[in-house]
């Protein structure tokens, strides 16, 4: 009986929860971003020499990943990471609404239903983060971004296929 009336609350509610959380994340992660880009410096200060050759347009990738602060530029794409994914996941919603049928059973698909939008939000999350990475690194091209996508669209197909026959079947 409970499962029931949850299930008829969660489709009642629809993409609000989703929006809630989603727009949460990307606040969040916006806020961190701010504070981190304006407050935080992420070269060592005896090195502002890559800071004219940056603007002269003739620094060395590496020399500036040499001279930066690891920690903050993994704390900036971690923030990053959380901004993508609060964006994604109303979309990643509305598309598996749209898409995808439910083939679980009534008492699991509540659960279910909230766990691939969000894994697929993480994604791309993942994705916009590595591909910043690699923006970084001065090494980004169309062709390895779009290889990392269709890895993670691979991996997430494998995951759906799995979840779909450990629940129908079982």
């Amino acid at each position: 009986m409970y499962n029931l009336n949850m299930r008829k609350f969660s489709k009642r509610l629809g993409v609000m929860p989703f929006l809630l959380l989603g727009a949460g994340l990307f606040v969040i992660g916006l806020l961190a971003m701010n504070h981190i880009v304006n407050n935080w410096w992420p070269f060592d200060v005896s090195r502002l020499d890559l800071v004219r050759a940056t603007a002269e347009g003739r620094a060395d990738p590496t020399l500036l990943l040499e001279a930066a602060n690891v920690e903050i530029i993994l704390a900036f794409l971690a923030v990053l990471l959380v901004a993508v994914t609060g964006l994604a996941l109303p979309l990643a919603y509305i598309l598996n609404r749209r898409f995808l049928r439910s083939h679980y059973r009534p008492e699991q698909s509540a659960a279910l239903s909230f766990l691939a939008p969000l894994r697929q939000a993480v994604w791309v999350g993942l994705w916009v983060t590595f591909c910043a990475w690699l923006q970084m690194n001065r090494v980004l091209g169309v062709a390895v971004a779009g290889l990392v996508a269709v890895v993670l669209i691979m991996f997430e197909g494998l995951l759906q296929v799995r979840t779909r026959a450990a629940y129908v079947d079982g």
